[in-house]
C-alpha cells in the first residue's frame, strides 16, 4: 500500500516538474524568437553589419554591409536590399521583393532586379529559399530575432557526378559541394 502511495505521489511531482520546465523552457524562447505573425511587420528598418565570405581555406573577405527592409504601397509586397559596401565611394546593391503568397503557412515568393523569382518558406521567423542556377545551388536563410538583428546566411554550392553502386540508377542520388559561404549579423539602425 505504502508502495502505490509513494508512485503516485512520485509521479505526481515528477509532471509536476516536467511542466514548469516546459514553462520556463518556452519562457524563454519566447524572448529570444518573435513569434511567427511578426514577419515582415515587425522588422522594417535599416541593418547594418559585415558580412564574412568564405571558403574551404578560410576567410577571403569582410564586407561591410547594410540591410534595409520596407513596405510598398501594395498590400502583400515588401522590398528588402542587400548593400555591399566596396570602397569609399563603391557600394554594389541587390534588390529584392518579397511577395506573401500564403502567410499562414509561410509561403512568399521572391523576385530579384534581374528577373529571377523563387519561392522562399518562413519556418521560425528564419525565411530559407533554396535555388538552382546552371550547376549551382543557392540556399539563403535570413533570420530575424527579438534581439533587433538579422542573421544572413547564404551558402552558395556545385553539383557533382556521384559514383554509384549497382543498385542506385544514374538518376537516383545527387550532390553538390559547398564552395562559398556568407555570413553576416546585421544590427537595426535606431534613428
Amino acid at each position: 500500500m505504502n508502495f502505490k502511495y509513494f508512485n503516485t505521489i512520485l509521479i505526481v511531482l515528477l509532471v509536476c516538474n516536467v511542466s514548469a520546465f516546459a514553462q520556463k523552457r518556452k519562457n524563454n524562447i519566447d524572448k529570444e524568437f518573435p513569434t511567427s505573425i511578426a514577419f515582415p511587420y515587425s522588422y522594417l528598418g535599416d541593418y547594418s553589419g559585415n558580412l564574412r565570405v568564405s571558403n574551404n581555406t578560410g576567410a577571403i573577405a569582410n564586407i561591410p554591409t547594410e540591410f534595409a527592409l520596407r513596405a510598398t504601397d501594395k498590400k502583400e509586397e515588401f522590398v528588402y536590399t542587400i548593400t555591399y559596401i566596396k570602397g569609399k565611394d563603391k557600394k554594389e546593391v541587390n534588390t529584392y521583393t518579397i511577395f506573401i503568397l500564403d502567410e499562414e503557412k509561410g509561403f512568399y515568393a521572391i523576385a530579384d532586379n534581374t528577373g529571377l523569382q523563387f519561392t522562399a518558406t518562413l519556418i521560425d521567423n528564419t525565411l530559407f529559399s533554396t535555388f538552382e542556377i546552371n550547376n549551382n545551388i543557392m540556399f539563403t536563410a535570413l533570420e530575424f530575432t527579438n534581439s533587433g538583428k538579422v542573421k544572413l546566411n547564404i551558402m552558395l554550392s556545385e553539383k557533382i557526378n556521384n559514383t554509384r553502386t549497382k543498385e542506385l540508377k544514374i538518376d537516383e542520388a545527387r550532390s553538390s559541394n559547398v564552395i562559398l559561404v556568407q555570413k553576416a549579423v546585421l544590427s537595426k539602425l535606431y534613428k
